[in-house]
């Protein structure tokens, strides 16, 4: 399935576009982010992709898929604060191409839809939505409160 997803979501060309990956390489503005959706799992680490609370079911995908980007994390239940719980969260934001070819697979392949891109950054817009993950993308999609009145 891997080799499948990068054949199909990348064309073939490998290409990323660097406008949301940090570090040495850059040579354009960091990606820029909407205001999240959904409530970030805590411990993030900040950036365009994130974990939304309480939404993982431990599945191992995330962790399998994108291996230095997520990680499982142990924190109080929400509703019942004295059991410990396992979510994955993404513990740092994608710095290579192979990274972000990875998270977009993560949030591709998420069956719960727990992993969103509040970048705007619309080469990994584009690549999201042709992974049939548009409402994944809060830039994409007005926020339920937006439809009111």
């Amino acid at each position: 399935m891997k080799g499948n997803f990068h054949a199909r979501f990348l064309g073939g060309r490998g290409r990323v576009n660097r406008l949301c990956l940090p570090g040495p390489t850059s040579h354009t503005m960091p990606d820029t982010m909407v205001t999240p959706h959904c409530e970030r799992e805590a411990g993030s680490a900040p950036g365009a992709f994130y974990t939304v609370k309480d939404f993982c079911i431990t599945c191992s995908l995330p962790v399998e898929t994108a291996p230095e980007n997520i990680r499982y994390h142990e924190r109080p239940c929400t509703s019942c604060p004295s059991t410990l719980i396992n979510h994955c969260l993404v513990v740092r934001q994608p710095e290579t191409p192979e990274e972000l070819d990875q998270m977009i697979e993560v949030v591709a392949g998420s069956c719960v839809e727990a992993y969103r891109y509040c970048g705007t950054d619309p080469e990994i817009l584009r690549r999201l939505v042709e992974a049939g993950c548009k409402e994944q993308c809060d830039s994409l999609v007005r926020r339920k409160h937006d439809d009111v009145g």
